[in-house]
């Protein structure tokens, strides 16, 4: 990488906790701001794929061609523009799960070997949508990162899997990606009721709070059916209206100008 542009891998070890929602909803904040990002769709699943209203093709080149053994070119050779504005995408398929399965020992390190000299100054921000699990691919994008976002709900089960990810994350830093830290930790779908505030106040117990030497981000996501709206159209849920899609613009303006990721007029 030649720019100061961030690269964040979003992730967390527990799936359906919010993680491709938190990378949408960051890259739909940014382009509504006017900015630009590059996602980076690590998950087999190619939930921001299809989030972002890409269809991938058969003959469209995808990361799981970037990821092969003895792949050419750059990262941005596979690079497709969405119907987002000022949002770009290294799209995904399920032939990416291959990648994670292959032996080689220097599958974990294809990735940053592919932004390699690559100037990335154009961006606001690159953000990689990690897989929710422990890999080859997940590797992939802790050993390219600046920092990682950390996704969960406020639920037992996710605050888990951030202890989990976090350990993995000490270990990367320590022995191959010395720049990597964690930026954040971010509520995603939070609810009112009890059991959600006292997860909440036991993750910042734990953690802290931003600004304040802290990781957990002041701004938590809520949950609303919008999402399923705007992920089933392949929209920004900025394009939507009512008092849902207003929610979680509201919430993921201030969540991205919470990250730097955007600035306020």
């Amino acid at each position: 990488m030649t720019s100061s542009t961030p690269v964040y891998a979003i992730a967390n070890q527990k799936g359906g906790v919010g993680k491709s929602a938190t990378v949408l909803g960051l890259a739909g904040a940014i382009s509504h701001a006017g900015g630009r990002a590059l996602l980076i769709d690590l998950d087999p699943q190619a939930n921001i794929t299809t989030g972002l209203g890409v269809e991938v093709e058969e003959d469209t080149p995808t990361m799981a061609d970037l990821l092969a053994e003895y792949a050419e070119g750059s990262a941005l050779d596979i690079r497709v523009k969405t119907p987002w504005p000022g949002i770009d995408l290294l799209p995904a398929d399920l032939g990416l799960a291959n990648r994670d399965t292959d032996g080689a020992p220097d599958v974990p390190y294809r990735l940053r070997a592919a932004f390699e000299n690559v100037d990335l100054s154009e961006y606001d921000a690159v953000l990689i949508d990690c897989p929710p699990s422990l890999g080859r691919l997940l590797l992939n994008g802790l050993y390219y990162a600046d920092g990682m976002i950390l996704a969960t709900e406020a639920m037992v089960d996710s605050v888990r899997g951030i202890e989990n990810i976090v350990k993995t994350s000490n270990f990367v830093q320590k022995q191959v990606n010395t720049k990597l830290a964690i930026k954040a930790i971010v509520i995603t779908r939070r609810e009112k009721n009890g059991e959600q505030d006292f997860r909440e106040s036991e993750l910042r117990e734990s953690y802290g709070s931003l600004p304040d030497g802290g990781l957990v981000a002041r701004t938590v996501t809520p949950k609303r059916a919008a999402w399923g709206d705007a992920h089933g159209t392949g929209q920004s849920v900025f394009n939507l209206r009512g008092d849902g899609p207003m929610a979680l613009q509201i919430a993921f303006t201030d969540l991205a100008t919470e990250l730097d990721l955007i600035r306020t007029k």
